[in-house]
């Protein structure tokens, strides 16, 4: 099945330009061999996570499939989220920002679960992390102040 939600994903399924967000930034890094990772992390409950990721971390939701299956942006990134399916809870990304510490301000203030505050790493990036509910963590990175 979840062949067919990526299949349709590639393919547009009628969907409106809004709803075809995914396929319009998948268009725009394809140029290279590869480019654009999409994870898809596993959630136990897909509403409570789509409210996370919107109310505090900011994401905006995109499109939800057969109640299971659904996507939210920030920016360039890109996360799918699969309910009690492909995957694992506990999931790592590692996300890009010009700005770590602003970032941070903003994810605090809307009372995101930060797990570590922003601090310059010796391999030259100042990152912080962050949790969902189910344990998936993020890594924000930029450049060192």
């Amino acid at each position: 099945m979840r062949y067919l939600i990526v299949l349709a994903l590639v393919m547009g399924c009628g969907r409106s330009h809004e709803e075809m967000h995914g396929l319009a930034q998948a268009a725009k890094c394809s140029a290279k061999d590869v480019g654009c990772p999409r994870p898809i992390i596993y959630v136990s409950k897909i509403q409570d996570s789509i409210a996370y990721y919107r109310d505090r971390l900011g994401f905006k939701f995109d499109w939800i499939d057969e109640g299971d299956f659904a996507s939210v942006t920030r920016g360039d990134a890109q996360i799918f989220m699969c309910e009690k399916c492909q995957g694992h809870a506990g999931t790592w990304m590692w996300i890009s920002t010009p700005d770590v510490d602003k970032l941070h301000a903003d994810l605090k203030k809307r009372g995101a679960t930060i797990q570590s505050p922003p601090e310059n790493k010796r391999w030259g990036t100042r990152e912080m992390l962050v949790a969902d509910p189910d344990g998936n963590v993020i890594r924000f990175a930029g450049p060192q102040r």
